[in-house]
């Protein structure tokens, strides 16, 4: 059976946190795909996804990414893609006066579901049909 096409407005995507998923698990078991709004001050400490990629297109502001057990910064600017391997560690952070926005990708998909992102509850599961 083929999985159903996916369409999600501006704002539509279900959230945790400062996250915006717009593709989960429910959807694709390929990728996670979300957006994520950093606050000025705002990261994420140091982790390793052992078994995913994690990846990132800034949208607005610039994110400050740090990569590997040699803690080397980047600063990724509007319009920057960054894609960190599996296995390699990461840490990110908002170092600017304004919000950064970037769009996610984990690949396969899972994410959504560590970070507490519950399956979608269908119309027909809620009926018990």
């Amino acid at each position: 059976m083929s999985r159903p096409v996916v369409v999600v407005e501006p704002g539509e995507g279900r959230r945790v946190g400062n996250v915006e998923f717009l593709a989960t698990t429910d959807d694709t078991p390929l990728f996670n795909l979300g957006i994520v709004v950093l606050r000025p001050g705002q990261g994420v400490d140091g982790h390793v996804h052992e078994a995913e990629d994690d990846s990132f297109l800034v949208l607005e502001g610039t994110l400050s990414v740090t990569v590997g057990d040699e803690h080397r910064e980047m600063r990724a600017a509007a319009g920057t893609f960054v894609l960190i391997p599996a296995g390699t560690r990461h840490a990110l952070v908002n170092a600017g006066p304004t919000d950064v926005r970037f769009l996610n990708v984990h690949a396969p998909g899972g994410f959504d579901r560590r970070i507490g992102l519950g399956p979608r509850l269908h119309l027909a599961d809620a009926a018990g049909g």
